[in-house]
Order: C-alpha cells, then structure tokens, then sequence
C-alpha cells in the first residue's frame, strides 16, 4: 500500500484560490470528474470561483467544474452511491422544526406529570433545545447515552438538580428512539454518521477511478476522520489539512491540550494513522512555487510560538533565544510586518477605527477587505459606521427573522390583534411597508398619518372620526377578524393558518392578493418556511391562547436566520469566524478581541455538568476554545491583519483576549515592552482618526448657555389671538417663559405621545368634563337622587377621553364620592345664596393702555347677594391663599378683573364677593374648599394681580427680556410640554439648580 496522500496548506495563503491552481496543476483534464468535499457551502462557492478565476489565468475561456460538495450534504441518492443502494440502512432524517416540538412535546408531559403544572408551547421549547444539542452532541462523538451503567453512576455522583436533569433525560432518551423508530426516521447528526460511514464502506470495497479530494477540514468527528483515512489512501485520493503546524517537538505535541489551536489537527493526525513528518507542503509539492516565504514563516512561527500549552511557558526565554537562533534577530520585525494591534476606549471607537479601515482599502483599485468577528452588536456598528460614506455591506451571519422586515410584519399582527385599540401597536402595522389593506402601503400610511395627528396625538378625542380612520379602522378590523375571533386556548397550527390569512388580507393590494408581496425575498421565504413547519407539526405542542402564541412567535423567530443572498459589496464583507474559514483578502481585520466574545466562554448547558459530559464521553466546553484558537491563528497568518479589541465596554472593563495577550508577553520578552508596542502598535492612526473624524478644535467652539431667547418684539406674540394670553398662561409667563415661547413665539404644540397612558393632567380634565355636563342647566339645591345623574355623566367623559370600561369600572367608588361630595359643597353654597351662574363660561377683557387682552374660561361662575364667585376645581393640590396674594398664581383675580370690565360672556359688569379652588379628587380626604382673600381682599388682589401683569407684559414688550425655562426656584413646574426644548434638565444639572428672582 502506498503512503497516504496527506498535504498541509501553510498558514498565511490564500487557501482556495492556491487549492484551485495546484488542483487543476496535479490532476489536469481529470480534475472535471472529480469529487472534492469542503466543510462549509461558502467554501464551495468560493472554490468554484477560484476554479474559474485560474482557468482564465491559464487563458482557458471557460471550463468544467468537477463535483463540489459540502462534507454536511452527502446525498445517499447521488453519486457516488447508486440509487436505492441505502436504502433499509439509511432512513430519511427527522425535519428540524419536527424534532423540537416532538421533543417540546414529551417535555411539557414530563413537566407537567411531575409538577401538576402545565408548561406553555415557548418555555417548553426552549427546555427542549438543550436536550437536542445534547443527543446532536453525542451523535457527532457517537456515545451510547442509553447505556444504564453510565445513567446510573451519573444518578449516584451528580447533585440533586443535575439528577433531575438526568432523570428527565434519561425518560426522554427511552422515548426518543421508540418515536424515531415509529416515524421511520433518524437522528439528522445520526444519520449523517452513517452516511459518512457507508462512504467510507463504498470506498473502501470499491475505489473511485476519478480524483477525490477532502480539503480544509480538521477532522473535529470521527466519521470523518475515518473518511479523511479512506480518502488519503485512495489511488487519486487527497486530503489537504488547514494550517498545520508541524513542531518537530514531541514533548510540545503530547502537551497539546482541548483549547491548543492544533488541538484537533493532533487527533486527526492520530486518525489519519501517518507520521507528522509524512505531511507535505501543498504549495511547494504540488502548486510547484517555492515554500520559503519569510514573512509568512516568521509570523506563523511567532503566532505558533505564542500559542503553546500553557505548561510549556516556562521556558519562553529559551524559547525566545532559539527562534533568534534559527531565524535570525529580525524575526519579530518580520513577524509583525503588517499586523497590527488596535486597543480603543470603547466599543463605539473600535466600531468606528474597523469602518476608516475597510473604507480606506476601497480607495486602492482591486484592493479587498474583510472583518472578521463572532461579536455581532460590533458587526452591526461597523455596518453602520461604513453607512456614513454610503458602503453597504452584508453581515453573513444574517439577522433574525425577528428583526427583519416580515418578521417584524407578522409580530405587529400579532400583537395589534390582542389590543385592536392600541396606539403603538397600530403606529408599527400602518407604517410597514406591507400593509396595504386593498390600497397601496403610501395610500394607507398617508391616511395613518392624518389619523394620529388628529385622532391618537390628541389629548380629548372628537367626537366624530374622521371618514379616513373610519376606513381604514373598518378595513383592519375586518382582516382581523380570523384571529380575534380565535378565543381560549388554539392548536399551533390553527393559529399560524389564521396569521396566514389575516397578514395576506392586510398585505393585499388594490390589484394583487398578499401572497404576492408578503412571501418573498429572502426573510419572505424564511417565514412562509417557519408557517408551514407550525401548520405541519404544531400538533405536538401544547394549546396555546392569543399571548402564548405570540411568545412561541416571537421565540422561532429570533432563532431563525436570514442570511443575505450575495453579498451586497463586491469588495467589503463582515464575516464571523466560521463563515471566514478558507476564505481570504487582502485586508483583514479581527474584531472583538476580548474575553467572554473571542474566544467566547464555553459552557456545558443546563442539564449536564463537565464532570458528567467526561463521563458520557461527549465533547467538552473547552474544545470550542480549540476551534476558536486555530481560527484565530490562521486569520492572523495573513498578509495583512488588524487585531481589534476595546478596553472597556458598556457593562465596564474589558480583559483582552487570551491571544492578543499572550502574542504581547511574549514579543514584551523578546524585544521588551517599548519594542512591543513600537511593533503590535504601528496602526494607532486609525484611533486618532476616528477620534478626529467629528472634532471640532477648542478655539473654534463657543460655549453654549441655557436657552435664552430674545425674538424680535413683533414676533413676540405672534398667535391668531394677537397680543394676548389667557388668564392661564399668566401663571406660565410667571414662572415659565420659555413654554410662552415654544408655543406663541415659535408656534409649537405638543403633541399626545402615541400609547401615552392617561395620566393627573388627562383625569383632571375629565373630572371637569363630567362636572361641567352634569351641572348644565342645573339649579341648587341638588337632591341626592341626582349623584347617579352626574356618575354617568363621569363615566361618560372617562370613556371620551380614552379610559378603558375596566378601569371606569374601578372608579365607581371614587365618582360616588364626588357626587355626594360635590351635592353638599354646593348646597352648603345655595343655603349662603349663592347659586349657579355658568360653567365653563368665556370672557375676554382688553388691558386699558397695554393694547393686550386676556382671556379665558371659568370653570364654575356663581352669583349671590354680596356679588360674583368664581370657583376653580382642582384635581390636583390648589395653589395656596398666599401664593394668589404673592401674584405667582393669578388665574382666579384676573377672572374677577374681567367680569370688572364687563368681559365675562352674557353678563355685566359686576362685582367678586369670593374666590376659592374645589378640590375634586375623590379619595378619603373627599371634597376640600380652599377660599381666596384672608390674606388680602378680594379687589385688592385683583388690582395688583392686573398691575403685576401690566409691568410683566411691558418688560416682555422689551428685547432685552429673553424667554428663559422655569425661573423661580420655588415656583417651577415639576414637568413642563416644553423642558426637553430647552434642554431644562441639562442646564439645571450643570448650574447646581434653578435660580429664582
């Protein structure tokens, strides 16, 4: 037998565009019926690509592919199997989304036999998802977990949750297969074992006459392994391993350990049954170029070297010696010849130094760059960063199906249809770009806007609705229908068939049903996927009502992946670690290299310990620390590489990465810590730019001050009303100028924010509301059968004003006491001959030589024999006698002066015997009067409440007078619709608080 054909593709080349030259050099015209296995689909493309870029190199126009295949995908009914061959010893695999509800399935009766508690659909699957990783796991390294001897030695060592862990698993384990066997279908990692095998059997009794080639793979399973053997021993079999390192060090070899980068190289080795030493260089023997390459062997050598067992550390300085011995003194210049470390404050800043990088590659013709990190909150960042210069480009580990367009379509459904008089949750379904409702989604999302402007933006909702929200609100509650109607609790499929209906309705235009728009793309057909898996095999989970279905919803969709199709960049990508094996450019960048991210902290899942995972003989955490490393190591071993890292994130302090750590000490021994840093931090540049890159210099900013500003005096009352204020806005200009300005000077109305819960402002209005319809046309005394009149005149201006029957229900007792309250407050008034002259009556009143009115509705207007009364009513806490007579709250004087100069609607002018505020709160303190005029009398607050305006409007009649925000330090509003406008909050923090004056 002849030696097997083993080559090693060195570190630092481009793996699949050498692969392809040396492969069309060795094989020639019989390379177009050969067979070559890769590890992932994006190797294959890849190839095929290469392939074709070589054979335009070597001027052939076009050429035959041979078979590309991924080593995940062989095909029983392909070759080089012959059809039905298979058959009876490989089944068909269980479908994916099948597994986790059969597994969801005997979880929740598991659950529910030992807690007597029923577990919904979600939680369910998400314990099912763990005992699925664990079978894949142990298929993969092929452990009998049904032995009883292993269950029961774990079942006596382990502690008492892991034992019910084990139970559970143990029942689900004899179950399983029994379910398998009665489905006529096999484990998916089971069955790819088994196919792996039977390729190994075919082979092995029947060579293949046509090239076989398995390349990039580190043999991490058995199976393959055991094929990899196969193939090397072929007549025109080949296997080319990914960057191994071939130590001639024994002891440094048997100390290799799970988290060493050549971890699973050892082991493949030890499958491959050939000596390191037997291992030949690709490059050198087969693409024929020659193999010295210095800086590629100086950085793999270093890369290597700082990557040894961690029991070999002791001896780094001998180590260290030996490497300038064999290399020369210049090897860590050599090695760190284009690598580069890059250590920002913050995560936002790494973000932006990765951005300046790729975007600095586009500016050389050809020139290609790639970043490569599993830390996809950075990925995303940078994605955005690069949108600053209008690059696009593709993440390839896609997003979840939850965060793209349909998906985010399908939960606004979802959601809308369990609150169909949500605001928010109709904002998201008129905005989206799929709701059409027999329309056009412009035509829907026009009318959506005049809808919330004058509809859900307002405080006190018309009446009447406009004919558009009418509509539209019609169309939707139609197509809503097959949900809401879906009452109790619902099988899965009967929920996902009607989402389906409901969300084709919505989508549907004028002339093209739904289907049409809402099923394509890439996110499109993901979803359909996931619906018709639900509708397939949702009969396996437990009933669900309208919320546990959008909790299953929402938990499918975050698992699934929608990757882009393409890439958007023809130069740029942003890969993660897996999708970037084998794969090359020009510039490379290695973000987020901090502990915890890369290498990501490994943990052994929720139902088995390490300890019991050793003893099920199934993989251990740290040999993804393995996997992890060699990735690392062979993205560093190119050409040109920025290692990225941030020193602190948004939860503190971050450690770098055991490899970013170790290449430091070990060039800090080399050449000490100011060579170190002279070498690793050469490309600090690119933090200085993205430093600089919105700096503006200290001389040419000039400090900001609080808002104050100073309109012209023509624009100072530029309202419809002309010059003047109602006897509310007073009491504002007092202590508020700068919400005057927002709204007079500058025009701005705030606006109802959408979903804004009803708050004091919201039930003091409709307290006034339900009052005011109650008492209009009343006369006093009120009897007592009378309070029922006003508890639904109160329950109907709570339901104008947006409250739900619920709630209303719940103020029954509180409107009972405001009724009996309000029935003896004002009785006690009529026995002192007074009775009701108006409610919310309008008066308006010119300033005598001020060319300024004020105006105004006064809540409740009585008249006696002594004169008139004004009465404010007051939901919240009134303002005191004290203040009125200070001038800081004005309202209720300035009403007395404009009945004074006969401005009140419908009367004279008369005379105020009284002034006072009605607490109306209803709660145990129950009905308060708070009268006006024991610190002064009542004219002589009126006189100097008008006084105190005429100079207030004068000096605003002055431009040196600015509008500032909240001025009196005692007197402040604790919330104002126009604090954010000003920036109130900022500017109080830095001043140490509100000034008074």
């Amino acid at each position: 037998m002849s030696a097997p054909s083993v080559y090693n593709m060195p570190s630092g080349v481009p793996f699949l565009e050498t692969l392809a030259r040396g492969l069309r050099r060795r094989f020639g015209v019989e390379l177009q019926s050969g067979l070559i296995l890769l590890p992932t689909r994006r190797a294959v493309r890849g190839l095929g690509d290469a392939f074709v870029m070589a054979a335009v190199e070597d001027g052939v126009s076009a050429t035959l592919l041979p078979r590309l295949r991924p080593l995940a995908d062989i095909d029983p009914e392909e070759p080089p199997f012959e059809p039905g061959e298979l058959v009876g010893k490989v089944g068909p695999a269980i479908d994916g989304t099948q597994r986790r509800f059969e597994m969801a399935r005997v979880v929740a009766a598991y659950h529910e036999r030992a807690t007597d508690l029923p577990l919904d659909a979600a939680t369910a699957l998400a314990m099912a998802d763990p005992l699925l990783a664990i079978l894949d796991d142990a298929a993969l390294e092929e452990a009998k977990l049904t032995e009883t001897d292993a269950w029961a030695r774990l079942m006596g060592e382990a502690a008492k949750h892991f034992q019910d862990a084990a139970t559970l698993y143990r029942i689900i384990q004899d179950f399983w297969p029994a379910r398998l066997a009665e489905l006529n279908m096999e484990e998916p990692q089971t069955r790819k074992v088994k196919l792996l095998d039977a390729l190994v059997e075919h082979w092995t009794e029947t060579p293949p006459e046509y090239p076989v080639i398995i390349a990039g793979s580190t043999g991490s399973l058995r199976a393959t392994r055991r094929l990899m053997r196969v193939v090397a021993q072929l007549p025109q079999g080949m296997v080319i391993l990914p960057g191994f390192q071939a130590t001639d060090n024994d002891e440094t070899w048997a100390k290799i350990d799970e988290q060493h980068p050549q971890y699973a190289m050892k082991l493949l080795i030890e499958g491959l049954d050939v000596d390191r030493s037997d291992i030949r260089d690709f490059v050198s023997d087969v693409v024929g170029k020659p193999a010295k390459d210095v800086l590629r062997l100086a950085r793999t050598r270093v890369l290597e070297e700082a990557l040894v067992p961690a029991s070999r550390t002791a001896d780094w300085l001998e180590r260290i010696n030996k490497l300038e011995t064999d290399f020369g003194p210049e090897i860590f210049d050599q090695a760190t010849d284009g690598l580069s470390l890059i250590e920002a404050r913050s995560d936002a800043e790494e973000a932006l130094a990765i951005a300046l990088i790729l975007r600095e590659a586009l500016e050389t013709e050809g020139r290609t760059a790639a970043l490569v990190t599993p830390d996809q909150v950075l990925a995303r960042r940078v994605k955005a960063r690069l949108g600053r210069w209008g690059v696009d480009v593709d993440m390839s580990q896609g997003d979840p199906l939850a965060e793209t367009s349909t998906g985010v379509f399908l939960d606004a459904v979802l959601a809308l249809s369990q609150n169909p008089e949500g605001a928010l949750e109709k904002a998201v379904l008129f905005g989206h770009e799929l709701t059409a409702l027999g329309r056009s989604p412009d035509a829907v999302l026009s009318s959506w806007q005049v809808i919330e402007r004058q509809y859900y933006r307002q405080e006190q909702r018309p009446n009447a609705p406009t004919r558009a929200l009418s509509d539209i609100e019609a169309d939707l509650n139609a197509a809503l229908c097959p949900l809401v109607e879906l009452e109790g609790d619902a099988s899965a499929p009967v929920w996902a068939s009607a989402l389906i209906s409901v969300c084709e309705n919505i989508a549907s235009h004028a002339d093209q049903h739904g289907s049409h728009f809402l099923w394509r793309g890439q996110s499109g057909e993901r979803a359909a996927q996931m619906l018709e898996h639900i509708i397939a095999y949702g009969h396996n989970l437990p009933y669900v009502t309208a919320k546990g279905f959008l909790r299953l919803m929402r938990q499918l969709m975050t698992g699934i992946v929608v990757r882009p199709f393409g890439g958007t960049h023809p130069r740029l990508s942003i890969l993660g670690p897996l999708e970037a094996r084998m794969l090359s450019a020009d510039v490379i960048v290695l973000g987020g290299l901090n502990e915890g991210i890369w290498p990501a902290t490994p943990t052994p899942g929720p139902f088995l310990s390490r300890g019991m995972r050793r003893q099920m003989k199934l993989s251990l955490p740290e040999r993804r620390y393995g996997l992890a490393a060699h990735d690392f190591f062979e993205l560093a071993a190119n050409p040109t590489v920025y290692l990225t890292r941030s020193k602190r994130s948004e939860s503190g302090p971050t450690v770098a990465s055991r490899w970013v750590w170790r290449l430091q000490t070990l060039l800090q021994g080399a050449v000490g810590e100011n060579g170190m840093k002279a070498r690793l931090n050469s490309a600090d540049y690119y933090l200085d730019w993205a430093q600089k890159l919105d700096y503006v210099a200290a001389g040419g900013v000039k400090p900001a001050t609080a808002p104050k500003p100073q309109p012209s005096i023509e624009n100072r009352w530029n309202t419809d009303k002309g010059r003047s204020l109602s006897i509310t806005e007073v009491k504002t200009l007092i202590r508020d100028p700068y919400s005057i300005y927002g709204r007079h000077v500058l025009g701005l109305k705030p606006l109802r924010d959408l979903g804004q819960e009803n708050g004091a402002s919201e039930f003091g209005s409709a307290i006034h509301l339900g009052i005011e319809n109650f008492l209009t046309g009343k006369k006093l005394p009120l009897g007592e059968d009378q309070d029922e009149e006003l508890i639904t005149a109160l329950n109907d201006a709570f339901h104008l004003y947006g409250y739900s029957p619920e709630v209303i229900a719940k103020e029954r007792a509180r409107f009972e006491v405001i009724a009996a309250g309000l029935r003896t407050e004002l009785n006690a008034r009529e026995a002192d001959s007074f009775q009701i002259e108006g409610l919310e009556v309008w008066g308006e009143t010119e300033i005598p030589n001020l060319n300024f009115s004020i105006r105004g509705k006064m809540d409740y207007v009585e008249r006696g024999i002594e004169g008139y009364g004004f009465i404010d009513f007051k939901t919240g806490t009134p303002a005191t006698d004290a203040e009125v007579a200070a001038g800081f709250d004005p309202q209720l004087p300035l009403a007395a002066y404009i009945l004074r100069q006969g401005g009140l609607k419908g009367h004279k002018s008369g005379a105020t015997a009284r002034l006072g505020y009605m607490r109306v709160k209803g709660s145990n303190d129950g009905f308060q009067t708070f009268p006006i005029g024991k610190k002064k009398p009542v004219e002589q607050i009126t006189d100097e409440a008008i006084e105190n305006l005429t100079k207030l409007i004068q000096r605003f009649d002055e431009f040196s007078t600015p509008y500032e925000s909240q001025v009196r330090s005692k007197y402040i509003n604790s919330w104002s619709d126009f604090d954010d406008l000003a920036r109130r909050g900022e500017w109080a923090g830095i001043a140490g608080g509100e000034k008074d004056d």
